[in-house]
């Protein structure tokens, strides 16, 4: 495996103009005014299938297109270099098959097979699906397309850049974030970036709970580690190769890690501010920024995806609304007796405090004869509406038994 060269990344431009789309380069004006930076945004969530995967793949198969046609395709993903193929597949009407994880979510199934492509669930893990991707890849003739570990691969990604230093609004930014699993993206981008502006800064960033890269890269030589749940699945690589540490460690001004709680932010900050849905992966750019770690104030994030799942979304913004104070359970004790409810409703209801759920309860071991526990979840404005709520409560005589985040 080798890095491309500039000229690879230009020809894999014009190749593969005509199935991606490009996209925006955009500022994020709510980062921009609480850094006091001037924050940009490459957004590849609008890309085709929703990550900037279709670009590697693509090229890929460009490359090889007359055994492509002729043998088909085959790739193992568990996400969205998945689809990525499939995508390119289908628009180059390419026979393709997909090896998945038998663990891999449902609608990452039923969305790449919506792109034509064959699905095989094989193996607990993507290991054990990679491994029976390349034995089928040798037994039938398919071409096989790596997610990182290909210089065509690495090429189509590095058009992101490309794209970066033909916009004039990307004029005289100093740092560009990229997030780092395998490394095929930011192999690509910073082959360009280095090339046509040496001065610039290139950050990578991965998440806690996939070190392997990050530990690597810090320590001069390629260690293994088990990755650990993360929000950041699209990063989850459990090694490197030598040859990309190597890339990294001369194009690389630093190397930086989040944890779950600082990629959640990101991506509810985003969702929130930016009016943009965004992946773990493709949030961690963002994560750096709220985290303080870039110095430079001229910056540009590359956010690589937005294929979050529903319900892990659901709980990051929830999750979102309880660090804010926004969302609160509070257990009240109030009268067992008719207009009980009311009294504390009425309260509410005047410092205008949103009642989500009701849970009444009769007879705790802590309630006396004649009294109920009434646990609230609250839609609130914040911490100190939340305190004005606790303070009117107890100024009625109602006792706080516990307050808790829901």
């Amino acid at each position: 495996m080798q890095a491309p060269h500039l000229e690879q990344i230009k020809s894999a431009q014009l190749k593969i103009s005509p199935y991606i789309r490009k996209t925006p380069l955009l500022p994020f004006d709510y980062l921009s005014l609480t850094t006091g930076k001037e924050i940009q945004l490459k957004c590849e969530t609008f890309q085709k299938t929703g990550s900037f995967k279709i670009r590697g793949a693509a090229n890929c198969i460009l490359e090889n297109l007359p055994q492509a046609k002729r043998a088909g395709v085959i790739a193992a993903s568990a996400g969205n270099h998945a689809q990525g193929v499939a995508a390119i597949c289908k628009f180059l009407g390419i026979r393709s098959t997909i090896v998945m994880p038998e663990s891999t979510p449902p609608i990452k199934v039923r969305n790449t097979q919506g792109w034509g492509a064959e699905v095989q669930l094989f193996g607990k893990v993507y290991d054990d699906a990679f491994d029976h991707a390349i034995k089928l890849a040798s037994s039938k003739g398919h071409v096989f397309i790596h997610p990182f570990r290909d210089t065509f691969v690495m090429a189509g990604q590095g058009t992101i850049a490309l794209e970066l230093t033909d916009d004039k609004a990307f004029g005289s930014v100093e740092a560009v974030v990229i997030s780092v699993g395998g490394g095929g993206l930011i192999t690509g981008c910073a082959t360009v970036l280095k090339a046509l502006r040496p001065d610039i800064k290139i950050y990578g960033v991965a998440a806690k709970n996939a070190p392997s890269t990050w530990k690597s890269f810090h320590e001069g030589s390629v260690i293994e580690e088990q990755v650990s749940h993360t929000l950041a699945e699209g990063v989850a690589a459990k090694k490197t190769d030598p040859q990309m540490l190597g890339f990294l460690k001369d194009h690389l001004t630093d190397f930086l890690a989040l944890g779950e709680e600082s990629i959640a932010h990101a991506i509810s900050v985003l969702a929130e501010h930016g009016k943009m849905i965004v992946e773990g992966a493709g949030a961690l750019p963002v994560a750096a920024i709220l985290e303080g770690l870039i110095p430079e104030k001229r910056v540009t994030l590359i956010l690589s995806g937005g294929n979050i799942d529903i319900p892990a979304l659901s709980h990051v913004l929830h999750r979102g609304l309880v660090e804010q104070g926004r969302l609160i359970r509070l257990v009240v004790t109030v009268p067992d007796r008719p207009g009980g409810l009311h009294s504390y409703s009425q309260v509410l209801a005047d410092k205008v405090a949103n009642i989500l759920q009701v849970f009444h309860r009769r007879s705790t071991a802590h309630t006396a004869i004649g009294e109920a526990d009434v646990e609230l979840d609250l839609e609130t404005r914040g911490r100190d509406h939340t305190d004005e709520i606790i303070t009117a409560l107890k100024e009625h005589a109602f006792k706080i038994e516990a307050l808790r985040t829901p």
